[in-house]
């Protein structure tokens, strides 16, 4: 697993969250378990911080920040801006932590 880390760190430290999570394992050649394993050690690391922000691709979902699992899009808002422009804020929510996110 090392040069599996050492691959998958390279990979963030040039292309950041710029990849679905099905890119990243197809490049790479890494499956999806493992790719999680080495997210949670480079976020232990500060390779990965809370700017980070990747998302499945395949199945159009976020990954949860704190524990990289899952999060499926719970709901849509519409919420008007200071300017008076509608904005759809969307929310996330991972399977294991429960975390909200929103964007």
């Amino acid at each position: 697993m090392d040069s599996d880390y050492e691959k998958v760190k390279l990979f963030i430290e040039e292309n950041g969250d710029e990849y679905y999570l099905c890119e990243i394992e197809d490049i790479l050649g890494i499956n999806e378990e493992t790719l999680l394993e080495i997210f949670k050690e480079l976020k232990k690391d500060n390779i990965i911080t809370e700017n980070h922000y990747f998302e499945t691709g395949c199945l159009n979902n976020k990954i949860c920040a704190d524990c990289f699992e899952p999060m499926e899009h719970e709901d849509t808002k519409l919420e008007e801006d200071s300017k008076g422009d509608i904005q759809y804020k969307h929310i996330y929510r991972c399977h294991k932590c429960l975390k909200k996110e929103y964007y």
